[in-house]
């Protein structure tokens, strides 16, 4: 079995460390070099802003809401789990619930796991871990993502080798990034970090402008064969009316050939 490598003593992680100052409390990056914690000098307020410098702008429509954050071809949110929330599963029905194409999040490459982490510091500040969307396939021995994509990419800490893996998942440590393997039956959902590729999203709306753009066409057509119609009959009606006024005209016309007639005898006569 393949297994994903732990970062080892070169690895640089970020974390969230609170510092309090009086009664103000101020969040602020904390860096680990080589296992030794130091300070960063920088705030949150940086990885915020280097967090949307980050993320392309397709515009606000691509995210099912402004509860979501995009970044590159996918939007995030992380949404409060409901109390009956119980497994991976109930996580993952509960994200799709909230957006169409949505899952538990899974992570693909190191720009997105730092994305995730800087959102927490930023955005979010959620709980100390949050359940990712990977399981260890017993059949494959190796783990995988739930929504089928590859496993790319891992972030593993440094954890005991001989680790039990049968039914484990694994969660993220959202000041560091890391990841670690733990039961499926102990996987933190009080908050649940859901994931909607931008693709479905559009796939939807466009849907959506279809089917609007089709009634609205649809409607146009009956309207305008209706306005012809209705068009065609009072043409009609007023060509009928004009040809029966003349023909009225014409059998009363006091200038038939009998009084013509008359008249000329009379003239005769005289």
């Amino acid at each position: 079995m393949a297994r994903a490598r732990p970062p080892g003593r070169g690895d640089a992680y970020s974390a969230l460390a609170g510092q309090h100052s009086g009664s103000e409390r101020r969040p602020h990056c904390a860096a680990w070099v080589m296992g030794a914690p130091l300070l960063a000098a920088r705030s949150c307020l940086l990885s915020g802003l280097l967090l949307a410098a980050a993320a392309p702008s397709h515009g606000a429509d691509a995210c099912p809401s402004l509860a979501w954050i995009l970044f590159e071809r996918s939007c995030y949110a992380l949404l409060p789990g409901p109390l009956e929330t119980r497994s991976i599963e109930d996580a993952r029905e509960y994200c799709r619930g909230n957006a169409s194409g949505a899952d538990i999040i899974s992570i693909n490459n190191k720009e997105e796991n730092t994305f995730i982490k800087n959102s927490f510091c930023s955005h979010w500040h959620g709980p100390e871990y949050i359940s990712l969307g990977m399981f260890f396939d017993t059949d494959d021995d190796d783990f995988r993502w739930f929504d089928d994509s590859e496993v790319s990419f891992t972030n593993w800490m440094e954890e005991e080798s001989n680790t039990e893996l049968l039914n484990t998942c694994a969660t993220m440590h959202t000041s560091s990034g890391g990841w670690k393997k733990t039961s499926c039956e102990q996987l933190p959902l009080t908050e649940i970090l859901c994931e909607a590729t931008v693709f479905n999203q559009r796939k939807y709306l466009l849907g959506e402008t279809a089917w609007t753009t089709a009634l609205v066409i649809t409607s146009t057509v009956i309207v305008s064969v209706a306005a012809a119609i209705l068009w065609f009959l009072y043409q009609r009606r007023v060509s009928s009316g004009a040809r029966d006024t003349i023909h009225r005209s014409t059998n009363q016309s006091p200038y038939n050939d009998e009084t013509m007639l008359i008249e000329e005898g009379n003239e005769y006569t005289a």
